[in-house]
C-alpha cells in the first residue's frame, strides 16, 4: 500500500503579511483551518506541518503540539531537504503539498490528482498548476518521495527556495514525467493569502459560509462569488501577483 502524507509548508516570516499562517479565521488561525480542511480527504493517509528549525517558528511547532498534529522541522530555505525529511520521518512515499497560504484547500481536488498519482505509478510530478486553470489559492502537488531525492542533490539551488520544484521539473521533462490536473473552463481568480485584502476577502468567504464539522468547496465559494460579485473586489488589486508569473519575468529580464 503506497501511504501518502500531506505535507503543509509553513513559515511565519511572510515579509507582505507576516505570520500569515497563524492569523485568527473565525477564532482559529488560518493552519487549523487548512489543517481540518484537509481532514475531509478520502486518499489522504496522513496529515503533517512542515516547518524550519528557527525558532521564529516556534508558534507554529507550539500550534501543533497543542492540536495534536504531526510536525516535521527542517531547513530553513531547503524545502526539498525539508519536506523529504518529513517523508522519510512519516514513512511515506509520496507527498501531497500545500502551502499554509492557501485556506481554501479543496480536499475534493486533493483526492483527484491522488487518484491520477495512483493511475499513473512511474510519474514524477502532478499537479493542477501546469496549466493553470483553477483559482490562485487552490494549487495542489503530489509527487513520490523518489523525486526529492533525484533533486536533493542540487536542491541547494535558490530557485528551490522561491519556487519548490515545480518550475524545474517542468523545464526538465527528459529527466521528469509530470501531469497536470486543468478545468475545462479556466478560473484564475485569487484565493490566496499574501496580503491584508486577501485576508479581508478569505475572512468574508468564511463568514458566509463555514459551518463547524463540515467544509465548503471550490463550487460552494463560485457560487457565494456569483451571488455577491463586489466579493471579488476586496483582493481584486493583486490578482496579477502570482509566483509563476514572477518566475517567468524573471527569466524574461535573465534573457533580455
Amino acid at each position: 500500500m503506497i501511504l501518502i502524507l500531506a505535507v503543509i509548508q509553513a513559515k511565519m516570516d511572510s515579509t507582505r503579511l507576516p505570520g500569515k499562517v497563524m492569523l485568527p479565521l473565525l477564532g482559529k488561525p488560518v493552519i487549523w483551518h487548512i489543517y481540518e480542511r484537509l481532514k475531509f480527504s478520502k486518499e489522504l493517509n496522513n496529515i503533517c506541518i512542515s516547518t524550519s528549525t528557527s525558532t521564529s517558528d516556534d508558534p507554529i511547532v507550539n500550534f501543533a503540539i497543542d492540536n495534536g498534529i504531526k510536525y516535521h522541522r527542517g531547513s530553513e530555505k531547503n524545502l526539498v531537504s525539508r519536506h523529504l525529511g518529513a517523508a522519510r520521518s512519516l514513512n511515506a512515499d509520496a507527498v501531497v503539498r500545500i502551502t499554509a497560504d492557501c485556506p481554501f484547500v479543496d480536499p475534493e481536488i486533493v483526492d483527484k490528482l491522488i487518484i491520477l498519482y495512483n493511475k499513473n505509478p512511474s510519474v514524477d510530478f502532478i499537479s493542477n498548476t501546469k496549466v493553470r486553470t483553477y483559482p490562485i489559492g487552490l494549487d495542489v502537488e503530489v509527487f513520490p518521495k523518489t523525486t526529492l531525492e533525484k533533486l536533493l542533490p542540487i536542491s541547494d539551488n535558490p530557485v528551490f527556495y522561491e519556487y519548490f520544484i515545480s518550475m524545474y521539473v517542468y523545464e526538465h521533462p527528459g529527466t521528469f514525467n509530470s501531469i497536470g490536473l486543468q478545468l475545462d473552463k479556466p478560473n484564475l481568480l485569487r484565493w490566496t493569502l499574501d496580503y491584508p485584502e486577501d485576508y479581508d476577502f478569505i475572512k468574508q468567504v468564511y463568514t458566509h459560509l463555514y459551518k463547524q464539522g463540515t467544509i465548503f468547496y471550490m463550487k460552494d465559494i463560485l457560487k457565494l462569488l456569483k451571488e455577491k460579485p463586489d466579493l471579488e473586489k476586496i483582493n481584486s488589486m493583486h490578482i496579477s501577483q502570482y509566483s509563476h508569473l514572477k518566475y517567468q519575468k524573471e527569466k524574461d529580464n535573465i534573457k533580455n
